[in-house]
């Protein structure tokens, strides 16, 4: 089974280094990066049932199970722009909205675990 507080620290770690490369106008990292932030958040509230992934479909399964559709639609908009930035070249208003929508599912998260995940 995953364990939270390391799903945590690396969504955290994660999150640092995809805010990073949104200002020096990495545009392709910061999607790579913000999937990953989302897999680990995923990870870690899943590790709070003591359960664990080791696919996207199984997330996904998780998350529209357990997460409003709030969260979830913001969740889709990071993946789907994962696959523009990481292939269709840079760009910078896709890369400002996969930070738009980490911003609600980091809101989202900090309040069901009660921790402070962007410092």
């Amino acid at each position: 089974m995953g364990n939270f507080q390391k799903h945590l620290e690396l969504a955290k770690e994660k999150l640092k280094a995809a805010t990073d490369a949104f200002h020096m106008k990495q545009n392709t990292v910061v999607g790579d990066l913000g999937t990953k932030v989302v897999e680990q958040l995923v990870e870690a509230a899943a590790a709070m049932d003591n359960e664990h992934f080791g696919d996207h479909q199984s997330r996904h399964e998780y998350s529209n199970k357990n997460f409003p559709d709030e969260v979830n639609k913001a969740m889709r908009k990071i993946w789907f722009a994962y696959g523009d930035l990481g292939y269709d070249g840079v760009n910078g208003k896709r890369a400002k909205e996969v930070i738009d929508n980490l911003r609600i599912i980091i809101s989202f998260f900090e309040k069901r675990f009660g921790v402070k995940i962007h410092e």
